[in-house]
């Protein structure tokens, strides 16, 4: 997995203030560490974060995190999005999940 611990925890860290129950996870070309390069892609299943928050979260998340491309894809908890199910089927990589 190509994204540092440093990425890492700012991604999450901007995520879980908006909704501490969304659940995160890295997909795409970031996962082969064999590749080089690539923006990051976050798949975020969240019932309270919107598409305008994802807005904030991007600013918040390039002063960062250097100038990295971020790619998200919101889904809802149920994850009823088609694109969201294609991508956890294609092995994405769980980020954050609160602990109960």
């Amino acid at each position: 997995m190509r994204i540092s611990e440093e990425e890492q925890q700012a991604i999450l860290n901007a995520i879980t203030k908006f909704d501490q129950d969304a659940e995160v996870y890295l997909f795409g070309s970031r996962l082969d560490d064999a590749k080089k390069g690539g923006d990051i892609d976050i798949l975020i299943a969240s019932n309270v974060i919107t598409k305008r928050m994802l807005g904030v979260l991007e600013d918040e998340l390039f002063r960062q995190i250097d100038a990295q491309k971020l790619d998200f894809v919101l889904t809802d908890k149920e994850i009823r999005s088609a694109f969201a199910r294609m991508v956890l089927a294609r092995g994405a990589v769980k980020l954050w999940q609160k602990k109960n």
